[in-house]
């Protein structure tokens, strides 16, 4: 039913909860998974100055840490991961252009991440997910 399957990651361990689900349902409909992290491309101002390059850096080298620990985690469990870093608006991608560029018919996704002050103050990237998704979600 569920050839390919999403699994957002954003480092958190709730991120890593929805990712030891899905190996679940990947087991179940013998699936591919496909991790993904997106960086927001936003430009990050603090005090007056800008940051991009640096903090773009930073944020990749985070996220390489966190999909090695999600291909660690795969492996160890059985289950086929494809891992990819994106470049985006987060809440957007995973809900529309994700999808459609890896061909996955399933999101499965933590219900909170690291963000939990942003998601008080501009809503819940999940939340936006569940609305706008293009495909079934799964939140956990």
């Amino acid at each position: 039913m569920f050839e390919k399957i999403l699994v957002p990651l954003d480092g958190s361990e709730n991120a890593f909860e929805a990712l030891r689900a899905a190996f679940d349902v990947a087991k179940h409909y013998q699936s591919e998974l496909v991790a993904v992290v997106v960086a927001s491309d936003q430009s990050y101002s603090q005090y007056g100055a800008v940051f991009g390059g640096d903090i773009m850096e930073h944020l990749k080298q985070q996220s390489e840490l966190t999909l090695k620990k999600a291909s660690d985690e795969a492996e160890r469990a059985g289950v086929k991961l494809a891992t990819n870093f994106e470049i985006g608006v987060p809440k957007q991608a995973i809900s529309v252009s994700l999808p459609e560029t890896y061909h996955t018919g399933l999101t499965v996704i933590g219900k909170t991440g690291v963000h939990g002050l942003s998601r008080a103050v501009l809503g819940s990237t999940t939340g936006y997910v569940v609305r706008h998704s293009t495909t079934p979600v799964l939140v956990v």
